[in-house]
């Protein structure tokens, strides 16, 4: 095996039936394990609804007010539900979509003030949510509400009580949080069908979402009301929407449904999606259909030991890492672009969007090539195809926009990772060195042009221009791998010098990375406590370790291993004072290490670089049984589309890439007794820790198929060669 060159290493109280007593799931039904309402509560931001895998439809209720709390549109505090809208955004804190929302309810109703409209209350003691499938009882009207879905179709079944005025409205105009209307339409085709569209900005600024539905009954009557648009932006005021009233006669006692197909492109092309994904009102077959869709994804890993709390918050954390990004096409292929044209689609490949990448790229996308190689390769063609579109690699898509949310060109890290393990097509790599190095020479976007000519970005001339400078770092050495891999030397020497440039950000007087101005002095006042507008989303401590590229340099600039160790010691035991100002993301504090943060996720593990495997031994488990949990409060940060989750689901199994694109993988310590990957070649990985528990987690020795690791590290060839981990826990 090939290891990195560094020196060798000398509440978890139960709430609903999903977390109620028991061995395991029965049989293969490990969707069984997953719990949607971990993390609703606290910082998580996720939601509880339906969605298929990768699916572009995420159909979930709505609280129906804005605020953080409710940025994913649902909260746990919260007693109301105002509507069930067909997209949403898990955990990214970013308040956007909710397009397609409908309300059923029964004469009075209930309408709240302002934004909240028309709205029940209910109680959790009726509602159930779990993977592929929600329900829950609308107090006011006595309605029960289920939802499923599809990639691209959502359906939903109320069982209304028996009345001739059961009324199901589909609110156009609805806005909470960032989101707002700028058009709508709503056209009743006949007495079961309607079709329109929604048009909307917000976080993306271009949002097109046509529609196809047909309810399962014919409406007795319908109105289409046309409402002014109040938005708190008043510029945005005065704008023409829509809200639809279709009503039905319930005194029979059958359900309602209504099946809605979703699409960017136009409504012919949501007439398809509904047409093959979704061309019955057979709502336990769809039902069941994508609970044996989840479990086929969730078997990919199958983990033995532990509480039952701690496998459900495993397979719920697994289910959230497969929630994004989402599938963006039409089952024709055809896609709205980054420059608002509609493509025709790659042949053999799907197209996607909502990468959040500065979170993702670190976890999630490193787990996918083991559970997703054929949607790696997709998402790959993806992201070159926006690049073509758009002179630049994603940042952070959103419903085929550029959001240009948070900073570095991670696209980057992404496919470097997927060409380096082999699962690109060598005829795709040369268009994948053209569009990384075309995107990292922008030389006008984020101050890309100042970086390569200081060798940094400076203070004074554009915000977060320490973390930008050690972002940037990090993806010219991933450029410079994908350049070795492909011969290209002149590309590798280029990238390779310009990796380096994290030192230049190193203040050797203080030990810490500093903010600089563009005369070369260090910003006055620096102090590593202090959140300010040069960092993004931290502090000083936090991306102190932002080096995954050369943490060996790193070593080095901290004055040798004895060093880089009381560093880290002191980062995990410089608890924040009374009188501290922490930042909304700053969640999941162990001293100034911020797990509900995403610069802090590989920290833990560095100390396996300086010989004390040990102590990254202790502060994973530490992390594990601290920070997750099957309660509603079960995440203590940002979701952030799957990274929260994939860090748990790495390090629960023994193992985490610090530096994706080495293809190499520190070790850790288990959450379980054992963990099986089952991988795309057929073969098998296990990691074996019998006996390890929060009491004994840690690891006195470590062996590979029978032979001792030297150093605490496996790679990519030694996980898909298939074997054992075998860690023997100290007693």
């Amino acid at each position: 095996m090939k290891i990195p060159n560094i020196l060798a290493f000398a509440f978890a109280a139960s709430f609903f039936a999903v977390s109620c007593s028991g061995s395991g799931p029965k049989g293969d039904d490990l969707a069984s394990l997953v719990n949607p309402l971990i993390g609703t509560d606290g910082p998580g931001n996720v939601y509880p609804g339906v969605s298929a895998p990768f699916g572009m439809v995420q159909l979930s209720p709505d609280n129906g007010t804005s605020g953080w709390d409710r940025i994913a549109g649902y909260f746990w505090p919260d007693t109301t539900i105002a509507g069930f809208s067909h997209t949403h955004l898990d955990g990214t804190g970013a308040g956007d979509l909710y397009d397609i929302s409908y309300m059923p309810a029964v004469p009075p109703f209930k309408v709240g003030k302002g934004e909240l409209g028309v709205y029940s209350t209910f109680s959790h003691d009726n509602e159930t949510a779990q993977a592929g499938y929600y329900s829950v009882l609308l107090k006011d009207y006595d309605t029960k509400v289920e939802l499923v879905a599809t990639e691209r179709c959502g359906m939903q079944r109320y069982t209304f009580p028996e009345t001739g005025e059961a009324t199901v409205f589909l609110n156009l105009a609805k806005h909470m949080n960032w989101d707002y209307t700028m058009g709508s339409s709503i056209r009743v085709v006949d007495d079961r069908t309607i079709e329109g569209y929604r048009l909307s900005e917000g976080w993306a600024p271009d949002q097109r979402v046509y529609f196809v539905a047909q309810f399962s009954r014919p409406f007795t009557s319908y109105a289409i009301d046309t409402v002014t648009s109040v938005h708190r932006d008043s510029i945005y005021n005065g704008i023409k929407s829509h809200i639809g009233r279709f009503v039905f006669d319930t005194r029979g006692g059958d359900p309602v449904l209504v099946r809605t197909a979703i699409s960017a492109v136009d409504i012919a092309g949501a007439r398809k999606n509904l047409a093959q994904e979704m061309p019955k009102f057979d709502f336990d077959s769809v039902r069941t259909a994508q609970r044996a869709a989840w479990n086929a994804e969730l078997s990919k890993i199958r983990v033995k030991g532990g509480t039952r709390d701690e496998r459900v918050a495993f397979y719920t954390a697994l289910y959230r890492t497969m929630l994004a990004p989402t599938l963006f096409d039409d089952v024709d292929g055809r896609y709205f672009g980054p420059d608002k044209r509609i493509h025709p689609g790659t042949p053999g490949s799907r197209n996607y969007s909502t990468f959040s990448l500065w979170d993702t790229y670190r976890a999630a996308h490193p787990l996918y090539t083991f559970m997703h190689p054929e949607r790696v390769r997709e998402m790959a063609v993806s992201m070159l195809n926006f690049y073509d579109q758009h002179g630049m690699l994603p940042v952070w898509p959103l419903w085929g926009n550029e959001t240009d949310m948070m900073i570095g060109y991670h696209s980057v890290p992404v496919l470097a990772e997927a060409a380096l393990k082999g699962l690109l097509p060598d005829s795709m790599l040369n268009r994948v060195l053209v569009a990384c190095e075309g995107t990292a020479n922008r030389d006008d976007y984020h101050s890309i042009g100042l970086y390569k000519q200081m060798g940094y970005v400076p203070a004074d001339m554009d915000k977060e221009s320490l973390s930008k400078t050690l972002e940037y770092a990090y993806d010219d050495y991933c450029i410079a791998q994908l350049a070795r891999r492909m011969g290209r030397d002149s590309v590798y020497n280029v990238f390779m010098l310009r990796s380096k440039n994290y030192m230049n950000v190193f203040q050797p007087a203080s030990g810490f990375m500093q903010p600089r101005l563009s005369s070369g002095e260090w910003v006055p006042g620096f102090d590593p406590k202090e959140y300010t507008e040069h960092i993004t989303e931290s502090n000083g401590w936090q991306y102190l370790w932002a080096v995954p590229q050369d943490v060996e340099g790193l070593i080095r600039l901290m004055r040798g291993p004895a060093q880089f160790e009381k560093r880290l010691d002191e980062m995990f035991t410089l608890s924040p004072e009374a009188g501290d100002s922490l930042p909304i993301f700053s969640t999941g504090m162990i001293g100034q290490y911020a797990h509900g943060n995403e610069p802090s996720h590989h920290v833990a593990y560095l100390y396996n670089y300086v010989g004390k495997p040990e102590k990254t031994q202790k502060y994973v488990s530490e992390i594990m049984r601290t920070q997750y949990a099957n309660t509603p409060e079960g995440l203590c940060g940002n979701e952030d589309c799957g990274q929260m989750s994939a860090w748990y689901v790495f390090s629960a199994m023994g193992f985490y890439p610090v530096d994706p694109v080495s293809l190499n993988y520190a070790v850790g310590t288990p959450l379980f007794e054992e963990s099986v990957i089952r991988l795309p070649n057929g073969k098998t990985f296990t990691v074996r820790a019998p006996g390890v528990s929060a009491e004994h987690h840690l690891i006195e020795k470590m062996t590979l198929n029978g032979q001792p690791l030297g150093a605490p590290f496996i790679t990519w060839e030694d996980i898909m060669n298939g074997g054992v981990l075998e860690l023997t826990v100290k007693e």
